[in-house]
């Protein structure tokens, strides 16, 4: 008993003065969790209007058409017209022709998707030519909301613009002739609404297709609201007079250049290839 009273009287002792051992250190662990939903608030999914490929064939319209070797001049152009414009901050470009029948449209909606393709770009395709509106026709767009319906106040802007064919190209038709043209243009509200087409996005750009310039009044009352124009000149259908006329109705405006409509293709496909 008494060997056993000095164990216990022993290890009491040494359990007195002994130092209390530190508990490991504590060492945060990475744990592979899956990835959060990104939110999608800025970038809405967008449902793209189809086109028929036949339809645009048939109009003439080959910016949809990879394969096709005539894009290549219009991405020429786009290429063109984009650093024009970048030079001096502009986002917006009317095209317009001397006369009719040089193929102002059929430039402006190829143009309007080329500029769409480029990596770092959108475009919005506005018909302003009120009197002879035709982009929705070339394009095979369905009736429903357009500029008619924006401009009497009918419907607000976003249900009138469709999204077309490809990401990036979106289209503000007119879908029935505006009576007063001219005047419509002049008003506060078509500048209102050019400026916030212009300012809703800084990759924007917005193609604004307007009548012959020397046929109706309609292209000087809308051209000081516009940055920049661009001239097209259908080959063996606008005159030397007629292209005079343009060019002194436009000198005090911002002219891009000429665009040659509708040249031989022998002298249309000399190039790089």
């Amino acid at each position: 008993m008494e060997r056993i009273k000095l164990a216990i009287e022993r290890a009491r002792a040494q359990a007195g003065t002994a130092q209390p051992q530190p508990s490991p250190a504590w060492e945060p662990r990475t744990i592979d969790l899956p990835p959060l939903p990104r939110r999608t608030v800025d970038a809405v999914p967008i449902n793209l209007l189809p086109l028929d490929p036949f339809h645009l064939e048939q109009h003439r319209i080959v910016g949809l058409d990879q394969n096709n070797p005539l894009r290549q001049s219009f991405d020429l152009l786009r290429t063109q017209v984009l650093q024009k414009m970048q030079e001096h901050g502009w986002r917006t470009v009317a095209i317009t022709s001397p006369s009719m029948a040089s193929g102002k449209t059929v430039v402006s909606i190829n143009l309007a998707m080329s500029i769409a393709h480029h990596p770092s770009k959108t475009a919005l395709l506005v018909d302003f030519d009120l009197r002879r509106p035709s982009v929705a026709t070339y394009l095979g767009l369905p009736a429903g909301n357009s500029l008619n319906e924006v401009l009497t106040g009918e419907a607000p802007l976003d249900s009138a613009i469709l999204h077309v064919g490809i990401p990036g190209f979106q289209v503000l038709a007119t879908q029935r002739r505006v009576m007063g043209a001219a005047d419509v243009l002049a008003s506060d509200r078509v500048s209102h609404l050019i400026n916030g087409l212009r300012d809703e996005s800084p990759d924007r750009i917005v193609v604004i297709d307007l009548p012959p310039v020397t046929a109706v009044d309609d292209v000087i009352a809308v051209l000081p609201r516009v940055d920049c124009v661009l001239v097209v000149i259908g080959s063996g259908s606008s005159t030397t007079r007629e292209i005079e006329e343009a060019k002194r109705h436009l000198s005090r405006f911002n002219v891009l250049g000429v665009a040659v409509n509708m040249a031989p293709l022998s002298q249309a496909h000399i190039g790089y290839y």
